[in-house]
């Protein structure tokens, strides 16, 4: 009876229970509902070790339950549990068989690879709203950064591994004739445009040479080299 009691209530009421009793049953249902989900984002985050920092997660929530003061539980886990993974944990058994066998696992899925290739603040976000299903506030607010710059992040996230799953976007295939016509389409158009812009210019004037009151030109010649002022005569 006691059980199917836990079943039925939510995840703050059930850590309300535990602060207050620290009754096993309590904590077990608890860690039935997250164990799961919070190994995978740890693994994808930390998978060097992963093993550990989840067993020193659990433990200190045995030992200090939170009081979430309304907080939703699930936002409080992933909050704690994503800054307790910018740091590795003191004690850890056997480092290199814990990556070992996650990085088998990750290189074994072309999508966990890719995720993989995100940077650490990228791959974070990206894995707190598309995986974890929190929202990009709760995300903003992990990494502690503006909420504008977390949906940049995101974006930029989503892209990437577009790109890495199915490659670039394909254009679409088109054969030499259909390229041909379209080459000569241009160029009437081309053409067409430049018949225009002739028709369309206006004549230039000629341009009229100077008329004096005279009914010639002056003709401007120097004197002869006689004169002393070598003055310049009109003719």
């Amino acid at each position: 009876m006691f059980t199917e009691n836990l079943c039925s209530l939510s995840d703050e009421d059930l850590v309300s229970r535990f602060y207050d009793a620290r009754h096993h049953k309590v904590f077990q249902e608890i860690y039935l509902r997250y164990k799961d989900q919070l190994f995978r984002y740890c693994a994808q985050m930390a998978p060097e070790y992963c093993v550990s920092a989840m067993e020193s997660f659990w433990k200190n929530f045995l030992d200090a339950p939170p009081k979430l003061h309304r907080q939703r539980l699930k936002n409080w886990l992933y909050i704690q549990l994503s800054r307790s993974l910018r740091s590795p944990p003191a004690t850890r058994d056997n480092p290199q068989a814990e990556k070992g066998r996650l990085g088998e696992a990750l290189a074994n899925s072309s999508v966990l690879s890719a995720i993989q290739t995100l940077p650490r603040q990228q791959r974070n976000i990206f894995l707190l709203v598309t995986e974890c299903d929190l929202s990009l506030a709760t995300a903003a607010d992990i990494e502690q950064i503006p909420l504008f710059t977390c949906r940049t992040l995101l974006q930029q996230g989503r892209e990437h591994m577009e790109h890495a799953l199915n490659g670039r976007a394909r254009k679409p295939w088109k054969s030499a004739a259909t390229l041909a016509r379209e080459a000569a389409a241009q160029a009437q158009r081309a053409d067409e445009q430049a018949t225009e812009q002739r028709g369309n210019a206006m004549p230039t004037p000629a341009s009229s040479s100077p008329v004096f009151s005279w009914k010639k030109s002056p003709n401007l010649s120097p004197a002869s080299a006689a004169g002393a002022n070598r003055s310049v005569e009109v003719v």
